[in-house]
């Protein structure tokens, strides 16, 4: 293909190590914004250095986003931004607004920002 499947502006893009999710013990979630909707995407590597090398990367290009961002900032007061992990996550069942609609089981992801809802985790 001559264009690429997707662009992830690393100015909203997370990286966290999500083994026992993925069912990898080097599986790696990658979420990041599209049209005002939060994306995820699961990867993995059978060598578990080349999974901490991407990781690695995706925050080092993260610390560099954010000195441009930020160029008053501290180092220290950055590296908070670089990565966040998950709250909580796990299943709850949730019904739409009408009293009228059944309840259907979905899973759920809190991080410092925000509440989101999936079918499943992956």
């Amino acid at each position: 293909a001559k264009e690429p499947k997707a662009i992830m502006k690393i100015e909203h893009l997370n990286a966290t190590f999500q083994p026992a999710k993925i069912g990898n013990p080097h599986g790696l979630q990658i979420t990041y914004l599209k049209d005002n909707s939060t994306r995820n995407i699961f990867v993995y590597h059978e060598d578990g250095k080349e999974i901490v090398d991407w990781f690695n990367a995706i925050r080092a290009a993260r610390f560099h986003y954010l000195q441009v961002a930020f160029p008053g900032a501290s180092d220290i007061d950055l590296v908070p931004k670089l990565s966040r992990n998950y709250l909580k996550e796990g299943y709850m069942e949730k019904t739409g607004p009408k009293q009228t609609e059944g309840f259907k089981k979905r899973w759920f992801t809190m991080d410092d920002r925000r509440l989101m809802y999936f079918k499943d985790p992956l």
